[in-house]
């Protein structure tokens, strides 16, 4: 039924049963109650909510050290400490990007499934090493965008032989 303005609907037309179903008169002065069900369950496991926020903590802390560091140490003149920016950069892409892997995981599927964890720790190490590698050779003087391009195809290439591998893969 679409109202216009101004209109207003009756207590019939507000409960909105079934057609074939007549609401019964209200009563004055009652407080009606429903009967309470029990809550459901969280749809992430208790374990892997404890992992993704002992994850997102690792990474806002390694991300304090990147800021840190990254602050306070020329790469030019120190290259020791700025490779240790590195290590904590690449720290924090591989912990922030797990968690996250982690939750997306639970988002589109809900149900059991036993490699989420596996696949989301291995697909974070690998953003991580690529991108402290990567950032690694670049201050000691190696490496460029065609390296990095191909490190990125083998790592791509590889995630999907070792996710085509495994058992109950999707």
């Amino acid at each position: 039924m679409t109202l216009r303005d101004g209109e207003r609907r009756n207590t019939t037309e507000q409960l909105e049963l079934p057609l074939d179903q007549q609401p019964a008169a209200p009563v004055v002065g009652k407080v009606l109650r429903t009967v309470a069900t029990p809550p459901t369950p969280p749809r992430i496991p208790a374990g892997d909510q404890r992992l993704i926020r002992l994850l997102g903590i690792g990474a806002l802390l390694a991300a304090l050290a990147t800021i840190g560091g990254a602050l306070t140490i020329d790469p030019v003149v120190d290259p020791t400490r700025a490779l240790a920016v590195v290590a904590a950069l690449a720290l924090t892409v591989a912990l922030g990007l797990t968690a996250l892997l982690l939750l997306r995981s639970f988002q589109g599927h809900p149900g059991v499934w036993r490699v989420r964890r596996r696949r989301s720790v291995r697909r974070g190490l690998f953003a991580g090493a690529l991108i402290g590698g990567y950032l690694a050779l670049r201050i000691i003087g190696l490496g460029g965008p065609t390296g990095l391009l191909i490190a990125t195809l083998l790592v791509v290439v590889a995630e999907a032989a070792i996710s085509r591998s495994e058992i109950d893969s999707v």
